[in-house]
């Protein structure tokens, strides 16, 4: 499961306040089926950056162990996105104090959106960053997970479960991509092909698959998304 390790630099964090939070909110919340909330969280500091994100709660996955897991697997990637950001902020106001140039204010957010909570809990991702320049950095980065095994289902294993395969659907994307070519990079630079392990989440009977800026677009197009009824 590569997503359990933080996509993000992780460094140690020291949020008592947050941690305590959760454990309240842990022990006082009562549920009888899937739920999830969110805490939201606040860091600032003036004109070195401002940082809003959403950590999300898990309750009654069914298994606590994999309930426990993945709480701490948000928890922690979002904690070192944050810490990442600080890091990147001072070394930055420093680093351009020193040369005379122009100081840029650092802004991160997170947040999530609960996509599918039936058989499969499909959770997504929203990063963003901006540390300068023309335009900030976006990143989406999604979770399904079996909600009667805990198991983290990636494209391959949802495909082989829906009877699938990885050809039929690099066909509709090929497609896709090849009618709308004012959106897409074409040829060597474009869609080649898809990987097992290829970020995806699940919507409203749909299979969404998703690439990041500049993967198979440019960035006027945004994280380039395909929506394919199953």
């Amino acid at each position: 499961m590569k997503k359990i390790a933080s996509f993000f630099k992780y460094s140690s964090i020291k949020l008592v306040l947050i941690n305590l939070a959760i454990f309240i909110l842990l022990m006082a919340v009562p549920t009888s089926a899937l739920e999830v909330i969110s805490l939201p969280i606040e860091k600032n500091e003036e004109k070195v950056y401002q940082i809003e994100a959403e950590i999300p709660i898990i309750f009654d996955l069914g298994q606590k162990k994999v309930q426990d897991k993945y709480n701490k697997v948000f928890r922690e990637n979002i904690f070192s996105f944050i810490e990442y950001t600080i890091e990147m902020a001072r070394q930055s106001q420093q680093d351009f104090a020193e040369a005379n140039f122009p100081i840029h204010e650092f802004v991160a957010k997170v947040d999530f959106n609960i996509k599918n909570d039936q058989e499969i809990l499909s959770i997504k991702f929203n990063y963003y960053q901006y540390t300068g320049g023309a335009h900030g950095n976006p990143y989406s980065l999604s979770y399904n997970i079996d909600l009667e095994t805990g198991t983290e289902l990636e494209l391959i294993d949802f495909l082989n479960r829906e009877n699938i395969t990885l050809l039929e659907i690099e066909k509709i994307i090929r497609s896709e991509v090849e009618n709308n070519p004012d959106k897409y990079f074409q040829a060597d630079y474009g869609f080649q092909k898809l990987a097992g392990d290829q970020n995806y989440y699940i919507e409203d009977d749909e299979l969404i698959i998703y690439f990041q800026p500049y993967a198979i677009a440019p960035y006027s197009t945004g994280i380039p998304e395909f929506r394919i009824k199953y």
